[in-house]
């Protein structure tokens, strides 16, 4: 999943990220100026043989062992000619944190969202697997690890010419699943030994916090101990509807018609993917008042947010998504900006993507709700300036 790595990259830094990456052997990556948040998904580019160690390193339990081409050479009667002096071993990852991610990249379940599921990244024993394609097909990597073993495979044209669809699955998938069935052929199967110091918890699969009477789906996880989650999961949240009309239930709801419903209260980034899902949303029925009046809110942008205009970003990528949410039944609803009116829905969601234009602006929405009477939701300000 592209979205996760790249939010893990910008909490991380891009400095740490390659001073990390140095600790395991990667010295391809140079100056942390040279990348952005794309070194996530493969932005900055490294040899095979850098990124197979790493992998290594994962499957020695996090000790990083440095890179030896030639152990020794010997004449024709045994007599040591020569001999590599190789460094000491380095912890260079948690053991624990080297295990979970074994335990993640091992897991055929989890990754047949993507490849399907007993793809050829699944071996007759315990293998962790990963892959990678490049745009437009340059390149594509499978590097995988059993306890004892780690094998990388690049598939690619020497002369750097597009491949035609193939991916890390179908190119260097097949090659690494066969040279790794050939090796180990014979030979006992081993696992992933598992450090002291992990502890397997039941969380709320959607927040991956503890679950709660209202989370409908839980699942086991192995986190490390002290790392736990400690919070009960926010995602899942009861509230009361009118069961004779779908709206939400009011002061002067008869209690025979008051039903609970489970919603969801995901963050606004995710709003617009749930509600393709057709999964019910908190935000979708919080837009009531207490006396049972019809109202609209603006929910992004947020009021006095600053926004910048960058001169080296082409002007219709720079844009912000504008939205609203209103109780069930609003209709006509329209969006204005600075008394102009810049788009109208005729049912949810109420949402379009602005282009930026530098001044101070007032957003707002506008309806008709189920009484027929024009409510406006409040005004939000917000700035937008010229690149620094």
């Amino acid at each position: 999943m592209n979205i996760p790595a790249v939010k893990t990259l910008e909490k991380v830094g891009i400095d740490n990220a390659i001073s990390f990456a140095k600790q395991l052997g990667i010295t391809s990556l140079d100056h942390p100026a040279n990348y952005d948040l794309s070194l996530a998904l493969g932005g900055g580019e490294v040899s095979l043989l850098e990124l197979t160690s790493t992998y290594a390193t994962l499957a020695n339990q996090g000790i990083y062992a440095g890179r030896t081409l030639v152990l020794d050479i010997r004449d024709g009667d045994g007599n040591l000619l020569y001999e590599t002096q190789r460094g000491e071993p380095s912890q260079a990852i948690d053991p624990r944190v080297a295990w979970l991610i074994s335990d993640i990249l091992s897991d055929d379940r989890a990754r047949s969202t993507t490849f399907g599921a007993n793809s050829v990244l699944k071996l007759d024993r315990t293998a962790a697997v990963k892959t990678g394609t490049t745009t437009n097909f340059h390149d594509n990597w499978t590097i995988g690890y059993t306890p004892d073993l780690a094998v990388g495979v690049w598939v690619g044209n020497s002369t750097y010419e597009a491949m035609q669809n193939v991916t890390g699955l179908t190119g260097a998938g097949p090659i690494w699943h066969d040279l790794m069935r050939a090796i180990l052929e014979g030979q006992p199967e081993q696992g992933f030994v598992q450090p002291e110091g992990l502890k397997q918890v039941e969380i709320c699969a959607l927040s991956g916090l503890l679950p709660t009477e209202f989370c409908e789906h839980t699942t086991l996880e192995w986190f490390i101990e002290g790392t736990q989650p400690a919070q009960p999961d926010g995602f899942y949240r009861q509230v009361w509807i009118d069961r004779t009309t779908g709206a939400p239930a009011v002061n002067s709801t008869p209690a025979e018609f008051r039903q609970p419903l489970i919603v969801l209260d995901l963050p606004l980034e995710a709003q617009a993917w749930a509600r393709a899902q057709g999964l019910p949303l908190l935000a979708d029925y919080s837009a009531a008042t207490q006396d049972g009046e019809s109202r609209l809110l603006v929910q992004s942008p947020l009021p006095g947010s600053t926004y910048v205009i960058y001169s080296g970003i082409e002007r219709a990528a720079q844009q912000i998504q504008i939205r609203a949410v209103g109780e069930a039944g609003i209709s006509n609803v329209t969006l204005w900006m600075d008394g102009a009116m810049l788009a109208s829905f005729s049912a949810p969601p109420y949402e379009t993507w602005w282009m930026l234009a530098e001044g101070e602006h007032r957003i707002w929405f506008e309806g008709v709700s189920v009484s027929g009477e024009r409510i406006k939701s409040s005004e939000v300000k917000i700035v937008v300036l010229p690149e620094p």
